[in-house]
């Protein structure tokens, strides 16, 4: 017979191997839990003291006015003045001007008729902006065409008395007075180029500005007085 004691440790060939000792059996994977509510949501169930979400820039929603963290509601930032029409009226009158005065023997006297269609358009009629500025420039058209019509008159009453007195001695007055016209004219013209350059550098930058009154007589009252 075969002893079989000498094999009594070693486990039959076919007998399975023996597993390691395990843990408590794990909880099978589940999927990831919906994201939750951010950090400027709603507070509800375990969202967390977290104030409400913000609403649009200048319009305050439910529940926003004293919401803890955040300042109240302020208007939105004013909107800038339309400044294309309004710089125009002032270079559109300099233009009539002195294309005017050089070319048509009475353009200098339609100096205020641009900014006039400017101002009664249908988009500028109403706003107070773009009609204070054209105002300006219709008083300073109206003031150029007067202006210019008094140095006409000056040139003609210089040259004439200078003539008068060289010729029959009469008085050199009328000669200077018509001078002095004819420079008033000129100073005019000059001082319009530059507060015209003025005038629509500050219309074009959105500020409320007027013509001094030797440059523009206030014929017409603005919007501003």
């Amino acid at each position: 017979m075969t002893d079989f004691s000498k094999h009594e440790g070693i486990p039959p060939q076919d007998a399975a191997p023996q597993q390691p000792p395990q843990g408590p059996p794990q909880a099978a994977p589940q999927d990831p839990p919906p994201p939750g509510p951010g950090p400027y949501a709603a507070p509800g169930p375990g969202a967390g003291p977290y104030p409400p979400s913000p609403p649009p820039y200048g319009h305050p929603g439910p529940g926003w006015a004293g919401a803890p963290g955040y300042p109240p509601p302020f208007p939105p930032p004013p909107m800038r003045p339309p400044t294309g029409p309004a710089m125009w009226a002032h270079l559109s009158a300099l233009i009539t001007v002195l294309v005017g005065s050089s070319i048509c023997c009475l353009g200098w006297a339609l100096g205020w008729i641009p900014p006039l269609i400017i101002r009664n358009n249908e988009q500028n009629k109403y706003d107070p902006f773009i009609r204070h500025h054209a105002a300006q420039a219709m008083n300073y058209g109206i003031t150029a065409a007067i202006t210019v019509l008094l140095g006409g008159v000056g040139y003609l009453a210089g040259f004439g008395g200078v003539i008068w007195h060289g010729e029959d001695g009469g008085p050199i007055a009328l000669a200077i007075v018509g001078f002095g016209l004819l420079a008033l004219c000129a100073l005019h013209m000059l001082l319009g180029i530059i507060f015209c350059a003025i005038a629509s550098t500050k219309a074009n930058s959105g500020q409320w500005w007027r013509y001094p009154r030797f440059v523009a007589l206030p014929f017409l009252k603005s919007e501003q007085g």
